[in-house]
């Protein structure tokens, strides 16, 4: 294994020409809107997403106009073959794709098998002639990270797709007569078309969650792709564009493998291979590649496979900070050593965060509680050179890092005492202890359902929907829809609420929209879906040991990673903001929370407002900092957009 990934480092075995991008697509009925300055309008928008190039296609359909747009960045074939948007060899099809499709040269073989030339080695002409060879069900060949727009002139047909786990981001909006697509919400923003209106029932689920849930989005009208689907939007000049959205993926636990070890020793040894597998596919690009080293078990963990597959020794990234609790410097810096990468260590300042801000900021495209981090860290990235990083996300969502589970857990036993017990007990505690909301969350959790959705739900909310009634001027029905999940056990339920939660709304939308931002690249090996469905396969037990975090994965790397890594405290990457907000950041966000008259125009009552930040600043231990943080980046963001 480490003699071919050495191989592919040194030598293109295959050139191929993949691309991390900016799309956009528009059709347009109406003669008096200028098509081919709106798709350059989306483009010039999403400059950030691709400083290799941009290109634009306009077509002129019956009575409608079509038009197709890309930014361009260049990972592997830095060459200009394969330009997008991409015509079809064999008919007036088209295609603006965002990704990278790992198992490209199998479906190309097969596509030649049945009589397709290819003009280029890329993955993207495969992705369009997969379409022209098996229609919508090409999808479901397809591996990887993505989403694209195919302009179907034979059948006059907008084609859409994202990938299962929604590392790509895919937006749109529809009227009678305009159909709009692009990467980015600003991007459609852009258009002049869709009017700047904040989306009421996205900011409840803002609110709650502090991001916006798919389908959802902060923009009245505009609305996300979900993971793992499709949609078709088919032009008839009688009645206009019809539209269909489709689910390719059965949801995320339709990913299991079919094919599961008998014992857990053999689901260790598998685990490995498949770990060392994704790592080498992940590794694969003609610029260089480097790590997220946080110095906890996921990204050591990827690091230490990395000396396995590779002998090529990559560049690790770690942010740390003055505020010892929140630094871990010294963990990165031992694994760094331990297994000779090139260590580059980022010690942030709160007066150099400060400086940074606005623009990490304006990098947002809906507002998040999180994301700054990454923002720093890929800035960083980019800036040593590197164009490729590979993230140890989803590890917590796969082998149980997150107290969502340890809380699911101890509902389990919770739930064989009477209801009325419970209540009880939660009335007791509510007042007679601090109404800190971390204890306040211990009490929803008692006295509800105390199953493995409530376990995910309150441990994610930021504020609960009694208080997000309280913060709004007028009532909205929250927008909650739990995926269907056939098991009962209570490990791979939450991990499919966090996949379809909380990584996918928040930290693959806040990695792609910041990292971006710097023309970076981010990588996930364990969203491999075969690791993915073995995962979630294998039996609950297995994934279980006392006093000790994610044993399964801890167990098939043991050999190569140190006792010390896996056998300290986690410790998430968040940076100390919340100490920040007290001293460097208090006037600047103290300022923006005061504007009374803009939380009013946004539909926020701002006396509630002012009510949470002085709370924060009298007791940060019960009024936590992301509370505070939420609502002055909700401002920010639609000041900036000029959003009302």
């Amino acid at each position: 294994m480490k003699q071919v990934c050495s191989f592919l480092f040194y030598i293109k075995i295959f050139s191929r020409k993949v691309v991390m991008c900016g799309i956009a697509g528009i059709i347009s009925r109406h003669s008096q809107i200028d098509t081919k300055n709106i798709v350059g309008n989306m483009v010039e928008n999403m400059l950030h997403r691709g400083p290799n190039g941009r290109g634009s296609v306009i077509r002129q359909c019956s009575k409608w106009s079509v038009g197709l747009g890309n930014t361009r960045l260049a990972i592997l074939d830095l060459s200009d073959a394969g330009s997008q948007p991409m015509k079809s060899n064999r008919n007036s099809s088209w295609v603006t794709h965002n990704g990278e499709i790992y198992n490209f040269r199998e479906l190309r073989s097969e596509l030649e098998s049945i009589n397709f030339m290819f003009k280029s080695k890329t993955d993207t002409e495969v992705v369009l002639s997969s379409y022209e060879a098996w229609g919508c069900n090409s999808i479901q060949r397809f591996q990887g990270m993505f989403g694209f727009g195919i302009w179907d002139e034979s059948n006059r047909r907008f084609f859409l797709a994202r990938d299962p786990f929604g590392i790509k981001p895919l937006y749109y909006y529809q009227s009678d007569d305009i159909f709009i697509f692009a990467s980015e919400i600003r991007a459609i923003l852009a258009t002049g078309i869709v009017p700047r209106k904040l989306s009421s029932s996205g900011l409840s689920s803002y609110l709650h969650y502090g991001s916006v849930e798919s389908p959802l989005t902060i923009i009245e009208g505009i609305k996300s792709l979900n993971p793992g689907h499709y949609m078709t939007v088919d032009l008839k000049d009688d009645v206009g564009m019809r539209s269909d959205e489709v689910a390719y993926v059965n949801g995320i636990y339709s990913q299991e493998s079919n094919s599961q070890p008998d014992n857990r020793d053999d689901a260790v040894k598998m685990l490995r291979e498949v770990l060392e597998n994704s790592i080498s596919s992940h590794l694969v690009s003609d610029v260089p590649v480097g790590v997220f080293l946080s110095g906890g078990i996921d990204s050591s963990s990827i690091v230490a496979l990395m000396s396995q597959v590779c002998d090529k020794k990559p560049k690790t990234f770690n942010v740390s900070f003055l505020e010892s609790d929140f630094s871990e410097a010294a963990h990165s810096h031992f694994v760094a050593k331990k297994f000779g990468s090139r260590h580059h260590e980022i010690c942030l300042r709160g007066e150099e965060l400060q400086k940074m801000l606005p623009d990490a900021l304006n990098a947002m495209d809906q507002p998040s509680v999180d994301g700054i981090n990454t923002y720093v860290i890929s800035g960083a990235v980019k800036n040593s050179g590197i164009s490729v990083a590979l993230s140890g996300l989803s590890g917590d969502e796969l082998f149980g890092g997150y107290p969502s589970f340890s809380r699911a857990k101890k509902l389990e036993f919770a739930y064989k005492f009477p209801l009325s017990l419970r209540k009880k007990i939660s009335e007791i505690g509510r007042n007679s202890l601090n109404g800190s909301v971390r204890l306040r969350k211990f009490w929803d959790l008692l006295e509800g359902d105390c199953n493995p959705w409530s376990a995910y739900s309150i441990s994610r909310e930021f504020f609960s929907y009694k208080e997000v009634q309280s913060l709004l001027t007028k009532t909205v029905n929250p927008y909650v829809k739990p995926p269907y999940i056939d098991s009962s056990d209570y490990m791979k339920q939450v991990s499919i609420y966090e996949i379809c939660g909380y990584m996918a709304n928040t930290l693959l939308r806040d990695s792609d929209c910041m990292s971006m931002a710097h023309s970076l690249e981010v990588r996930f090996p364990f969203l491999d879906p075969k690791l993915v469905g073995l995962v979630l396969g294998l039996q609950r037990n297995w994934k279980e040991r006392r006093g000790q975090k994610k044993p399964l994965l801890v167990d098939s790397v043991s050999d190569i990673l140190p006792k010390k890594i896996w056998k300290r405290p986690k410790m998430g990457f968040e940076l100390p903001i919340g100490q920040w907000m007290q001293l460097i950041l208090k006037k600047e966000i103290g300022e923006v929370l005061s504007n009374k008259k803009k939380f009013e125009e946004l539909g926020i009552r701002s006396k509630e407002v002012h009510s949470h930040w002085e709370m924060f600043l009298k007791n940060p231990e019960a009024e936590r900092w992301g509370r505070p943080w939420a609502l002055y980046v909700l401002s920010n963001w639609c000041e900036k957009n000029h959003v009302t």
